[in-house]
């Protein structure tokens, strides 16, 4: 069985990342309370709201936070820079696949 030295040659590349980063997702909510004659009760209901929510992953377990919409705005900027970077994480990866030594004549 031969086998096939592969000859390309390193590569450096520079990723563009903005900071700071954040991994998880916002979401919004709003809920009733329990309070029997509150306006959350009527027909239609006036809900209490909105809440902001980020979720994510903190020391290995899934974790949401209450936040302030000022929070919230700055968890939305900070997630946008983390996607961004994945995205060019994910073309490198799709790249260094298709460059694999498998794909070589």
């Amino acid at each position: 069985m031969q086998t096939k030295k592969c000859s390309a040659t390193p590569k450096t590349l520079t990723l563009q990342i903005t900071l700071p980063l954040l991994p998880g997702s916002l979401s919004t909510a709003r809920s009733t309370c329990g309070k029997p004659n509150c306006a959350c009760k009527a027909k239609p209901p006036k809900l209490h709201g909105p809440y902001y929510r980020w979720t994510g992953f903190l020391a290995g377990k899934r974790t949401t936070k209450t936040l302030t919409r000022e929070q919230a705005r700055e968890c939305r900027r900070r997630i946008a820079n983390f996607r961004a970077l994945q995205k060019q994480i994910q073309q490198l990866v799709r790249q260094a696949c298709q460059d694999a030594p498998w794909n070589q004549p």
